[in-house]
Formats: structure tokens, C-alpha cells, sequence
């Protein structure tokens, strides 16, 4: 079954965002104004949502980083799967005499026009969760990023080898 995400906009509330699991179960996600969030699941289309969890802000933001694997990736990740929009998530390692050596986050989302995103960064064994724009990258560090396949094209250029 494709992965379709429904956007309804909620006048005064936010945004709920909806997913069909199978042809009965599907979760949603209600990110209101204030930056809060509200996980809802449901068995059967034709019922309500349930309250799963509400979560602040950081507490969606690090549930959504486990999501993709940036903690642990169990098997290799499938490079197949992607978003509606043609996102997907990628480990890279900085090389030696790669051109993103001593390149801040900031500037690498500046070369890829917003098209990719640091999700973190693992260093020496400590993870950093969505670096601030600050954040210098070295040799061996392994990062976590989504973005779309043009966005991976360059960063593949940026983290590997001259």
C-alpha cells in the first residue's frame, strides 16, 4: 500500500496530517500553533481518533529522529522508499579531503537550497540531534540527512573524496 499523507488545515488549531496503516487503521498528527503535537490512531475510518500521546515541540522533534533511524538503523535502510514529495533518509560519512571538512551545517543546507536537511550528526559516539546551523563537520563524522534525490546527488559530492 503507497504511503499517502492527507494535510487538512484546522482554522484557530493547526495542521492534521493523516495515514493509512492498512484499508481500517490509519494515525494522525494534529501540530498545533503553540508547536505542540498530538499523535492520534483510530481502527476503523468510519470511528473517531484516539489520543495517543501528546508531545511538546524537542519531544515530536526526537521521536521523529528514532523514526527515521538516526539512533539505530536495525538493517541497511531500503533506498526505494521515498515521500510523496521524493524525500528519503541517507547515512553519509565525511571523508578525508571530502570539501564539506570544516564546512558548518549552515553552509551545506545553504548548497543545497533548502532541498536537504541535517537530522544529526554522530561524532566519536555522541550523537547531536538537529545541529544548530553552527555546527562544524570533520572527518568520520556520520550524518543523518533527508532531502530529495538531487539534494543527495550533491551532498554524496560534498561528503566523499576530491
Amino acid at each position: 500500500m503507497p504511503l499517502e499523507i492527507r494535510e487538512r488545515e484546522l482554522p484557530g488549531v493547526g495542521v492534521r496530517y493523516e495515514v493509512d496503516l492498512t484499508q481500517e487503521e490509519s494515525i494522525a498528527t494534529v501540530i498545533h500553533n503553540s508547536g505542540r503535537r498530538g499523535l492520534y490512531y483510530r481502527e476503523d475510518p468510519a470511528a473517531d481518533y484516539e489520543i495517543v500521546a501528546e508531545l511538546s515541540d524537542s519531544q515530536a522533534r526526537a521521536l521523529g529522529l528514532l523514526l527515521v533511524g538516526a539512533y539505530y538503523q536495525p538493517v541497511p535502510a531500503r533506498t526505494g522508499e521515498v515521500t510523496p514529495t521524493d524525500e528519503h533518509t541517507k547515512w553519509y560519512q565525511i571523508r578525508q579531503n571530502a570539501p564539506a571538512v570544516g564546512k558548518t551545517v549552515g553552509e551545506i543546507d545553504a548548497g543545497t537550497d533548502g532541498e536537504a536537511a541535517i537530522l544529526a550528526v554522530v561524532r566519536s559516539g555522541e550523537r547531536t540531534a538537529h545541529p544548530p546551523e553552527t555546527f562544524t563537520l570533520a572527518v568520520d563524522d556520520h550524518l543523518v540527512v533527508i532531502g530529495d534525490q538531487a539534494a543527495h546527488q550533491e551532498l554524496d559530492e560534498l561528503f566523499h573524496d576530491t
